[in-house]
């Protein structure tokens, strides 16, 4: 009787020929330090998002195959008071971003290794995504880290600017999911 090829001493090993999910850790996509208007109807074409100063907008270009990003934002405001508003737009290919939502972040008062607070609390005010996103933070938001996760349905482009900027630089932190 031959011995399976995926178990060694009591232990079962993966099969290599299935797939796996890799574990995909939080990189920082950049930051905002200036405050941007929602994108103006003639100003939501590809050359004239790149043509925004590189302060007003974090752009997140995900890898081929990224099926879903979820997000987190810190800033350099230490107050529970603080907030600011995101908008979140997405393009795929050669085409046009479209606004998918506007997020307002709380600060809390969780602090980053880079001396850096975490958004406690994403209230989602507007969502014209193709699908479900998802805010995800405790039912007590009090100084925990809040997320934003929403699947990519293969669009290749997101970007974020400030519409209500109230501190003085906001980090978005991104990983594939």
């Amino acid at each position: 009787m031959g011995v399976s090829p995926y178990k060694h001493q009591n232990q079962v090993l993966v099969n290599p020929a299935e797939d796996y999910v890799h574990q995909f850790t939080w990189e920082e996509a950049g930051s905002i330090t200036a405050e941007q208007a929602a994108l103006a109807v003639d100003a939501r074409d590809d050359a004239s998002v790149e043509a925004l100063d590189s302060t007003k907008k974090v752009k997140i270009v995900p890898n081929d195959g990224t099926v879903a990003l979820e997000f987190r934002f810190r800033s350099d405001a230490d107050d529970d008071a603080v907030d600011s508003v995101l908008e979140l737009y997405a393009a795929a290919g050669d085409d046009h971003y479209t606004r998918i939502a506007q997020l307002t972040i709380k600060e809390g008062l969780q602090e980053h290794s880079t001396g850096i607070f975490f958004a406690d609390s994403i209230t989602e005010a507007l969502n014209n995504w193709i699908s479900d996103t998802k805010v995800v933070q405790p039912s007590s938001p009090d100084d925990h880290i809040a997320r934003y996760v929403l699947n990519a349905h293969g669009y290749d482009r997101f970007l974020f600017i400030a519409s209500d900027l109230d501190s003085t630089t906001i980090y978005v932190d991104v990983r594939r999911v």
